[in-house]
């Protein structure tokens, strides 16, 4: 008897340890259904039934609003159902019409086209499809109680469950796919629920909703969910977490505290409508070209005799580089100016430059230097600052390597690869914090999530309390704990991995990355990816030791990838050369950039290009390590083919001379105050 109680108690406790574990889980586990494309069969394309005057005809579709497309589809397809014979394909046109004018906001017509169906026969898809037609009316028209009950018949609606086809698996049911119109049903009642302040009901029909899609559309409604719970107020969250009696509404909600979420345009749009990169405004390449409009004179003001005269020398060879191999008839004068220690002095410099007749200023380089000069102003002449942070004056440009370069870079290749979740892995130095300052600003900005920011050493090796806090292992043991005590034993126990974390940002250079890197796969069990800054590369293909570093994914300049067998400098130092290469290229076609801002020229940097406020923006090649080797995975059309031999002229330099990773550098060699050559 004592044994037949023991064992009823065993069975209870398991089956409480079940639903407490369930209690942790995030997601669904069943597959998600594919609903990007829509049930609409199309079998004309969509077109605007007549054309639609407009002084460009080759811009027509893009002068269009959203809105008048929507309703020249809606029209289109409202014709079509009023010409077809076939019963199907009528009612088919006649609800993609409804459809669309709902898109366009067009309730009135959309509610008419819906009452011409009233008494048609439909079958199942047709019927969801005008239930949910409906319930927009409703919706549109204020009516939340008959918003949910036009919807309720297409939520509750069930397939029959398909049992599984292995015999070794148990004996459950899997759960049915929800249908294209249920997705539709669950953001709109979400939308409804909202409107009445249920939060709880909101908040579940959205992640019912999320486990049902893929790619970009699971993106946006989790998107949508933290926008959701973010703006409740932390006291309302706590609140709803007591009383919640739904574990994955509660599961978000704590998880929500303590993290940041960016305010996004928009909800997930209806009827298949998902998000759109960000970033897919493309550049149009341009040869560089030194032609008539050309500058003729050029200044270049750089700090050579001075602490950074390592970062300075290697953009005048740069800049050295790209004019030697100028050959146009059109090939300017280069003036080089040594301004020396003090920024203070650098406006004089730059005064006296522009009246030895320069028609361009390449320079200064450094924050300080390029931040004098900005404040005094062109005086009419184009200048190219090389570093600076205040706002620009007119007539003056900015390229610049700063760290806050390198955190937008990564946040918008993050939004592009379809994350949402990040958590971040930092240094403790300035740099690192500007770098992550500026990727938390546009990932907010873009509507992501950033879950967890720690903090890290560079001086240790071991890193598992703070990859511990990151992937709150910690926490996991705690559960682990709590069941133990629920089961009266220990059950196996196997770490639980937070399932919220879409990426991890990590800030390392390559040395530490090495270290760093391991360690995240071992307490992610491998499966998170990881995005880093260049940092992360010296410039050497070091197979065996950067084999730890595989699957990174991170920006390099093109220069790094080609010039990896001559160049006897790497690293930092290295992208300063291209940056100087650049800077000649940008000058030369200044007046172009300048009067297109979709122009781009393909430089050593990446894709060059110059916005409207003066700012160069270069788009570097995205690799990441393959067993070990930087492997580049976007290039944006930039040649990164390797240099095997370098230019003859610069063969003495390229080679060995003035190599700046040696040891016996002296800091305080430089050449004279100015140098001139044609």
């Amino acid at each position: 008897m004592h044994l037949e109680i023991n064992r009823y108690t065993k069975i209870t406790a398991f089956v409480a340890g079940i639903l407490l574990l369930t209690s942790c889980a995030s997601t669904p586990i069943y597959q998600p259904a594919e609903v990007e494309t829509r049930d609409v069969k199309i079998d004309e394309p969509l077109a605007t039934p007549t054309p639609i005057e407009t002084p460009n005809p080759d811009l027509a579709t893009e002068a269009l609003k959203v809105e008048d497309i929507n309703s020249s589809r809606a029209r289109y397809f409202e014709q079509q159902s009023q010409q077809s014979n076939q019963t199907t394909n009528r009612i088919d046109s006649a609800l993609s019409s409804a459809e669309y004018y709902i898109q366009a906001n067009d309730y009135r017509n959309a509610q008419q086209v819906a009452l011409g169906l009233a008494s048609a026969r439909l079958d199942k898809v047709q019927y969801d499809r005008l239930r949910i037609i409906n319930a927009y009316v409703a919706y549109a028209q204020g009516d939340d109680a008959g918003t949910l009950a036009e919807l309720q018949p297409v939520l509750d609606y069930r397939p029959p469950t398909v049992e599984p086809v292995d015999d070794r698996l148990p004996s459950l049911p899997l759960e049915p796919r929800l249908s294209t119109q249920q997705v539709d049903a669950l953001l709109l009642s979400s939308f409804s629920y909202q409107r009445q302040q249920d939060f709880d009901s909101a908040i579940d029909a959205l992640i019912k909703r999320e486990g049902a899609l893929v790619g970009s559309a699971r993106v946006e409604t989790t998107r949508y969910i933290w926008q959701v719970i973010n703006s409740l107020t932390p006291e309302r969250r706590r609140s709803m977490i007591a009383s919640s009696q739904r574990p994955l509404v509660r599961n978000r909600l704590e998880q929500s505290l303590g993290t940041q979420v960016g305010q996004a345009p928009q909800a997930p749009q209806q009827f298949a409508q998902w998000r759109e990169d960000p970033n897919a405004q493309l550049k149009q390449s341009i040869a560089s070209d030194w032609n008539a409009a050309s500058p003729r004179s050029i200044a270049v003001l750089l700090p050579l005799t001075s602490r950074f005269g390592k970062a300075a020398n290697a953009v005048l060879d740069g800049i050295n580089y790209q004019h030697q191999q100028n050959t146009s008839p059109y090939r300017p004068e280069l003036r080089v100016y040594d301004i020396g220690e003090n920024p203070f002095l650098a406006k004089q410099y730059y005064s006296a430059a522009i009246q030895s007749g320069a028609d361009f200023v390449i320079g200064p380089l450094g924050k300080d230097y390029a931040n004098q000069v900005n404040s005094y102003g062109s005086a009419g002449t184009p200048t190219l600052l090389l570093g600076g942070d205040t706002q620009l004056a007119g007539g003056i440009n900015r390229f610049n390597m700063g760290p806050e370069a390198e955190g937008y870079r990564v946040a918008e290749r993050a939004w592009k690869d379809g994350h949402l979740s990040a958590a971040l892995l930092v240094p403790e130095d300035p740099a690192s914090q500007r770098s992550v300052n500026a990727f938390s600003q546009r990932w907010l900005e873009y509507g992501g999530k950033i879950n967890k920011v720690i903090t890290y050493s560079p001086k240790q090796y071991d890193h598992s309390v703070e990859l511990k806090q990151l992937f709150d292992i910690n926490q996991s043991r705690y559960r682990h704990s709590k069941l133990s005590g629920v089961l009266g034993f220990k059950p196996k126990f196997s770490p639980y991995l937070r399932s919220d974390i879409d990426f991890v940002f990590m800030i390392a250079n390559n040395t530490t990355g090495r270290l760093v890197r391991p360690q995240i796969n071992f307490f992610s069990g491998g499966r998170v990816p990881v995005y880093a800054t260049s940092s992360i590369f010296n410039g050497i293909q070091d197979t065996v030791n950067n084999v730890d570093l595989d699957n990174t994914r991170f920006p390099v300049m093109p220069w790094v990838l080609k010039s990896i067998n001559v160049a006897p400098y790497a690293g930092q130092l290295n992208m300063l050369f291209a940056m100087g290469s650049d800077a000649y290229a940008v000058t030369g076609n200044y007046q172009t950039l300048r009067n297109d801002f979709n122009a781009a020229l393909n430089g050593n940097t990446g894709q060059i290009s110059v916005d409207p406020y003066g700012e160069v923006v270069f788009q570097p090649v995205w690799a990441r390590f393959v067993e070990g080797e930087a492997v580049a995975e976007d290039t944006f059309g930039v040649d990164i083919s390797p240099i095997d031999a370098p230019n003859t002229d610069n063969q003495g330099r390229l080679q060995g001379k003035g190599n700046y990773n040696d040891s016996n550098w002296d800091k305080n060699q430089g050449q004279p105050r100015r140098r001139s050559g044609g």
